[in-house]
């Protein structure tokens, strides 16, 4: 039975990645840090197959302790991440500091510590879940946009790297998701702000971006609309109209 490991397996693209993948059974190892949510999505994923940790990614101490914990996954979804919003000045160095070890620091941790044993066994599939907002402006987010660019150019380079290996490092770049993530980041306006053409389901998101990594593909944005308007991302009337659609409160 292959192994995958999954951060941020409790809500939204990590639920809806383990549920895919238990569908077609795999192992897996689920990471998250909020207790009662875990609770509730391993009920939801209802296997035996499923092995559940507790565990602040935003701490590095707390990822050495988890990394020892975990053997060789043949399959890694870096995916757990939060919001950080606001205009320049307003986070506090902590939170600055916890997001970019979250989404940034601590993943190339994760996977530089269990790639070279992937190598040994030259086979194994790495995801990174990271943003379209990698991609494009975004004010009064500039602090989540660096970090899932600074993610997306190491998964890619990471990739390119691996070119004549057995194993794919793939990152996707997701639009708006249809998750819990914008409730608590305190961006809810923008659920309802934004049309419903912009958004794409966690499910769809899973399956394009799963069908790219065995591919080996080095990036996916999944959904087609996003796929032809990310063509346009650098012309100013597009960053004008992303800039309206997505102005934070």
């Amino acid at each position: 039975m292959k192994k995958a490991l999954i951060t941020g397996f409790s809500s939204g693209i990590g639920l809806a990645y383990a549920k895919h993948l238990i569908k077609n059974d795999w192992h897996l190892d689920l990471v998250s840090q909020d207790i009662e949510r875990s609770e509730l999505a391993l009920e939801a994923l209802n296997s035996s197959n499923c092995s559940a940790y507790s565990c602040d990614l935003s701490s590095p101490e707390d990822l050495d302790s988890l990394m020892l914990k975990i053997s060789t996954p043949d399959l890694i979804i870096a995916n757990a991440g939060i919001g950080i919003n606001g205009s320049v000045g307003k986070n506090s160095s902590k939170d600055i500091k916890d997001a970019t070890y979250l989404m940034f620091g601590g993943v190339i941790n994760l996977i530089e510590y269990f790639l070279p044993k992937m190598k040994e066994k030259d086979a194994g599939r790495v995801v990174i879940i990271s943003s379209i907002g990698a991609l494009i402006p975004m004010p009064k987010s500039s602090i989540y946009a660096a970090v899932k660019s600074g993610i997306y150019a190491y998964g890619r380079s990471l990739n390119e790297e691996l070119e004549n290996t057995n194993i794919s490092v793939t990152v996707s770049l997701p639009g708006y998701v249809r998750t819990n993530i914008h409730q608590r980041s305190g961006l809810e306006h923008l659920v309802r702000k934004i049309p419903n053409w912009m958004w794409v389901s966690a499910d769809k998101v899973v399956t394009e971006t799963e069908k790219a990594s065995i591919k080996g593909k080095s990036h996916i944005i999944p959904g087609f609309l996003y796929r032809i308007t990310s063509i346009f991302f650098n012309l100013k009337i597009t960053k004008i109209i992303w800039k309206t659609l997505n102005a934070r409160k």
